[in-house]
């Protein structure tokens, strides 16, 4: 059994937009059951200790455009995880003031450029470079997050178009300090009704947590 702690906004990190607690325990109900252990803190000093020795760092949390009181210490939990790391919809705009936290994960929000319409039905279409697995397309309800910044390295699964753009909007990516996986998807619990957004998450987990030859691969 794969082990995950879960680091959830509505604690240290909150913010008046997002029921995080809500949306973290959609997620952690649906990889506990698929076999995963998952194990939800709001505390960073409760995740330095529980993150330790973890085969998955899930991160459903998010930051504003200044740095954190807290930035320091999740950075060092963070640097010093060795696990597998997946990232949810706000927590691209984590470590404002850091870059460790963008060579990590592949991507990040861009504040002034970065922005995501009202929220709405959402369509995500399957990039070419994807596991022929993965579903073609996947609609669900949720903000459409347009403009994130990818690095040349990270492989996008999924974009979605807005202003006749395509956009990325999941992605992994494979580097010296692991495997780390990102879904923009998830500003509310609403996002997580599709059986589809589920799997995804599901796919991302066991891609990250495990030594797979294959990205999102289904196994």
């Amino acid at each position: 059994m794969s082990r995950a702690v879960l680091f959830s906004g509505g604690g240290d990190y909150a913010d008046p937009w997002h029921p995080f607690l809500e949306t973290s325990a959609a997620v952690a109900d649906t990889l506990r059951g698929e076999g995963f252990s998952v194990d939800t803190v709001l505390r960073v000093d409760d995740l330095a200790e529980r993150a330790r020795g973890a085969d998955l760092l899930i991160v459903n949390a998010g930051g504003g455009p200044q740095a954190h009181p807290r930035d320091g210490d999740l950075r060092a939990v963070i640097e010093e995880h060795t696990g597998g790391l997946l990232a949810l919809h706000v927590a691209s705009t984590l470590l404002p003031e850091d870059d460790l936290w963008e060579m990590r994960l592949g991507g990040r929000w861009v504040r002034g450029r970065t922005m995501h319409p009202e929220r709405g039905p959402l369509r995500l279409q399957r990039t070419e470079t994807a596991s022929a697995d993965l579903p073609v397309v996947i609609d669900t309800v949720d903000e459409a997050y347009s403009w994130l910044r990818v690095a040349d390295d990270t492989r996008v699964l999924y974009r979605q178009d807005h202003a006749g753009e395509p956009h990325a909007v999941v992605w992994v990516r494979e580097g010296d300090a692991g495997r780390s996986a990102y879904s923009a998807l998830g500003h509310d619990v609403e996002a997580y009704d599709s059986p589809a957004v589920r799997s995804l998450v599901v796919d991302l987990a066991r891609w990250a947590s495990a030594r797979a030859t294959r990205p999102a691969e289904r196994r």
